[in-house]
């Protein structure tokens, strides 16, 4: 379906713009020949990632050259296409392009899906003739962004760098500094002169970021998804879980699935404590049900799948809304791109085949391309945008929660982020799936801390205790109407008030001793008071507090004798 309907959309174009164009004659360097490699099998994602093939291109060379020629950018016939099979070799894909070049048939190099294929050639085109610009689609290895080994190099779908800028900004977004990095690489079966995966190139540009922060630490496991089993992924979670709460994998959608269904196992796709992150930028498949699996007849696995997927991020190439155009679009922005510069450098009366000329002016500019505008950067890679997909409950379905803009360096949030738990797990504790680096539930750390919170909390209340009464006894000591004890204690004052009075009779020179009459009356004085209680007279008549009480006392009992 998407073949044919580039190919009607080509011969549309081819129909129009054939009487249109102005004449090749007019143009004696003319035509400019572009070599094609690409393989005719898909093959082995490992070497080529977005699965290009010759079949598949080759419609969009055609209505790329058509519209070329329809917008009058350059005249019908001025460029040639040749298209030869690189096998996803990085022995026969150069050579190929080496034969090119001693036949003088080369003037720009488009495709070699396979990184270590295009490799060689990005890096000796600069010595062919006046330079021979190269185009790819596919590499966006951080390593081919070296512009004093790759001059000519233009990567039409920018580079991993952007992935990496993505990730990290997400990272700072929820405060995690501990990255636990999964993926599939050939490697881990031993030394057999393959190369390394896509997995490993791209997470290689987020690891690259990471270690210009100086507080972040990560560590890495990769495995052989062709000899992994499920039993081998618990293993490797097991040891991820105490090490990091953020895992980040890249593998086949296919291990990706085996993979979280592993963490269902272990219970840490369920307990709210882990988040995995799936780089999937090589298939950029964007599959709304990825747990699902047709022939798996057990649906309750598929279940089991989909409960594990809610803790699962995704982040892929964003998407183009042309869906026919998919991952071919770049070869047709490339021919264009390529086009416009040609004519731009013809109408300046400059060599066309030039390629250091050539490559200058695309670098650096915006044009329309046929999903919109096309940024390339001053260093010949293109702004790329990246999309952040995650499970919507109330869809059932991954969703655009988020994207990155290469061009506006801006991480975009466009839906609502869906966690285990109800929150982002935290960077720290990293406790383990079995809690074993946490066997009271928390560090030790945490505890400290709860501890101090607690004691500050009492000093801080002993500490309003006392000043709140401190500030009380101050208000009770300035208040004028405070009468001291000793003024209602009776009996205390009037024994004040009798010593007060000997001392005055003594210093009168009045000895009451010495007075006969007044002994005979002290005496009587008794006997009065024996009577008084005698006679049960209440002792509230006594003339109590008075300083003469004896002396009256005895008159009363001579005048009134018994």
């Amino acid at each position: 379906m998407i073949l044919s309907d580039v190919l009607l959309l080509s011969l549309v174009i081819s129909s129009s713009s054939s009487s249109s164009s102005p004449r090749l004659h007019n143009f004696p360097l003319l035509p400019i020949d572009i070599v094609v490699g690409l393989p005719t099998e898909e093959g082995d994602r490992g070497k080529n990632p977005f699965l290009l093939t010759l079949a598949k291109s080759r419609p969009v060379f055609d209505v790329a050259l058509q519209d070329v020629y329809h917008l009058n950018i350059l005249p019908y016939g001025a460029i040639k296409v040749t298209f030869e099979n690189s096998a996803l070799s990085d022995a026969i894909g150069p050579q190929k392009m080496i034969e090119h070049y001693c036949n003088k048939t080369v003037d720009a190099i488009m495709g070699l899906p396979y990184v270590y294929a295009l490799a060689p050639i990005a890096r000796i085109s600069k010595f062919w003739g006046q330079g021979v610009p190269v185009f790819t689609t596919t590499a966006l290895v951080d390593e081919l962004g070296d512009r004093n080994e790759f001059p000519l190099l233009t990567r039409m779908m920018g580079s991993y760098k952007s992935l990496g800028k993505l990730v990290t900004r997400i990272a700072e977004r929820f405060e995690w500094q501990h990255y636990f990095f999964m993926f599939n690489d050939e490697v881990a079966r031993g030394p057999r002169n393959k190369g390394r995966s896509e997995c490993y190139f791209s997470l290689s540009a987020i690891k690259n970021l990471i270690m210009n922060n100086k507080t972040s630490t990560w560590n890495v496991k990769m495995f052989s998804e062709f000899e992994a089993d499920r039993l081998q992924y618990r293993a490797l979670l097991s040891e991820a879980s105490v090490m990091s709460n953020l895992i980040i994998l890249c593998a086949s959608p296919d291990t990706v699935r085996e993979i979280m269904l592993a963490a269902h196992d272990l219970g840490m796709a369920t307990s709210g404590e882990y988040v995995f992150i799936n780089i999937d930028v090589s298939t950029g498949s964007h599959a709304e049900q990825p747990w699902i699996r047709a022939n798996d007849t057990n649906n309750e696995e598929n279940e089991k799948a989909k409960e594990a997927y809610r803790a699962l991020k995704t982040i892929s190439l964003r998407r183009s809304d042309l869906e026919e155009y998919k991952n071919f679009d770049a070869f047709y922005d490339a021919v264009l791109l390529y086009a416009i510069a040609l004519n731009e450098t013809i109408q300046s009366g400059l060599d066309p085949r030039n390629g250091h000329n050539i490559t200058s002016r695309m670098w650096g500019r915006t044009f329309v391309g046929i999903t919109g505008n096309v940024s390339i950067d001053h260093n010949g890679d293109r702004y790329s945008d990246y999309s952040l997909l995650d499970l919507d409950p109330k869809q059932n379905k991954f969703v655009e929660v988020a994207y990155y803009s290469g061009a506006s360096n801006q991480l975009k949030t466009v839906g609502e982020l869906h966690w285990v738990g109800g929150k982002p797990p935290t960077d720290l504790p990293i406790c383990g799936y079995d809690k074993s680096k946490c066997p009271q539930g928390y560090p030790l750390h945490v505890y400290l801390l709860m501890g101090s919170f607690l004691l500050i909390l009492v000093l801080v209340g002993l500490f309003i205790f006392f000043w709140r009464r401190y500030k009380l006894e101050q208000e009770l000591a300035a208040m004028s109407w405070k009468i001291r004890w000793e003024e209602l204690d009776g009996e205390e004052s009037q024994k004040k008030e009798k010593k007060k009075a000997k001392k005055r009779k003594n210093h009168d020179g009045y000895l009451p001793e010495s007075d006969p009459l007044l002994r005979s009356t002290s005496r009587s004085s008794v006997n009065s008071d024996k009577f008084d209680e005698e006679s049960l007279i209440p002792i509230r008549f006594r003339l109590v507090g008075s300083p003469f009480r004896s002396f009256s006392s005895s008159l009363f009992t001579h005048q009134c004798p018994i």
